[in-house]
């Protein structure tokens, strides 16, 4: 192996074995290198950064950019039509990317979190209401899905009977066929096109209704394509993220029920507990791809202007260096500054109504649940077949 181009035996480690267990690979990579050259399952070559330091230092460099002109001419892996891409948080970068974050962060003040608590805790009860009348089903169909669609759709606006094919959507553009994720991309643009434009005609107290009034600090609105971008991004980062957090932490917890009666006779660890939850087994796993700006060197690497750059927040969380143990379950783990939310000028900027997601729901679940089990646990749980969001498809438990 040479310092300026790795070999460490991963050229393609995305295969169904990795999507259900990727840990036992990215301690293997632990081991070799900080960076290591991979292969997507659509061909794509990339740089995949797995240790703490790297990454959280890769997350903050600017040099590191979102936006598709900076690509290489070999990068041909996009799914999201020109028209998404363009206005959307997600994939803009320098002065851009600050006007649009200032209009989103009007939703996600400390005040409007607060205010979203009763209607968080209000749906939680609902949901675990039917599962309890029901005595079990599949917690990603009747909690993990629902209840942040139902959050992202009232924060958005979305009309209660307009809600219904976003986790469709979403597993299909995250993890689906190109062909199909392409097709999921332009269903998802037209209903959401549509709604901003039922939003001009009828303005309520919503967050599309406030970007359609709002002005930047020049006087400025945004465009109708910075609308359909940054409602693009809120509808798959609000939701799809917390669908599988709520998974794979509720399978964790079923797999670890010593650590759900903690949680249950010790309310006062939630918070601890799910930050915990998210280093162990987080749902965002690769993140967004981002571009070398210029010539750059990573962890000793040398990453070349226009490459592809994927940092792995999934390795990163159980990198030896940074946490002891890393491999065990802590609830009372100490300075655990995961990385699940990003760091930098990308950040989450959801990621206090996230968290308060989290905790309701871990919370109440293991609260009114505490005999809750695997329906059938000789049954392996199988995982959507994506590098980005960890996610199970299907989770039944019995209460």
């Amino acid at each position: 192996m040479t310092i300026g181009c790795p070999v460490t035996g991963h050229k393609n480690p995305f295969d169904e074995e990795f999507f259900a267990d990727p840990y036992p690979v990215y301690a293997q990579m632990h081991e070799e290198a900080p960076v290591h050259r991979v292969r997507l399952p659509e061909g794509t070559l990339v740089w995949l950064v797995t240790k703490y330091e790297e990454a959280s230092e890769a997350l903050k460099d600017r040099r590191l950019v979102r936006n598709r002109r900076y690509a290489g001419e070999d990068y041909e892996n996009e799914i999201l039509p020109e028209i998404v891409r363009s206005g959307n948080l997600h994939m803009e970068d320098g002065p851009l990317h600050t006007r649009l974050r200032r209009f989103m962060n009007f939703a996600f003040t400390p005040k409007r979190i607060a205010a979203m608590e009763p209607r968080i805790h209000e749906v939680t009860a609902a949901l675990l209401d039917r599962i309890e009348a029901d005595g079990g089903g599949d917690i990603m169909d009747l909690l993990a899905a629902p209840l942040p669609i139902t959050m992202t759709s009232d924060i958005l606006g979305v009309p209660e009977d307009s809600r219904s094919n976003f986790r469709e959507w979403s597993d299909t553009l995250l993890g689906g066929e190109p062909v199909a994720a392409k097709q999921a991309a332009v269903s998802l643009l037209g209903f959401v096109t549509e709604l901003i434009a039922d939003k001009r005609k009828n303005l309520t107290d919503d967050l599309i209704s406030y970007w359609i009034t709002a002005q930047d600090n020049d006087g400025q609105p945004l465009t109708d394509q910075e609308m359909i971008g940054m409602t693009f991004f809120l509808l798959l980062g609000g939701y799809d993220t917390t669908v599988g957090q709520i998974g794979a932490s509720t399978l964790a917890l079923l797999n670890n029920p010593d650590k759900a009666a903690l949680m249950r006779d010790n309310p006062a660890i939630i918070p601890d507990a799910v930050e915990e939850l998210m280093r162990w087994d987080g749902s965002t796993h690769s993140g967004i791809r981002r571009f070398a700006a210029e010539d750059m060197n990573i962890g000793g690497v040398d990453i070349a202007k226009g490459d592809c750059v994927l940092i792995s927040l999934g390795a990163a969380n159980r990198c030896p260096v940074r946490f002891e143990d890393p491999e065990v379950m802590d609830f009372g783990r100490e300075e655990n500054w995961q990385l699940a939310f990003g760091r930098g000028p990308h950040h989450c900027p959801g990621k206090e109504l996230a968290r308060k997601e989290l905790q309701i729901a871990l919370g109440e679940l293991v609260r009114r649940f505490p005999n809750m089990r695997l329906t059938n646990p000789e049954e392996e749980v199988v995982w959507r077949p994506s590098y980005i969001i960890r996610v199970p498809q299907s989770l039944h438990i019995t209460v």
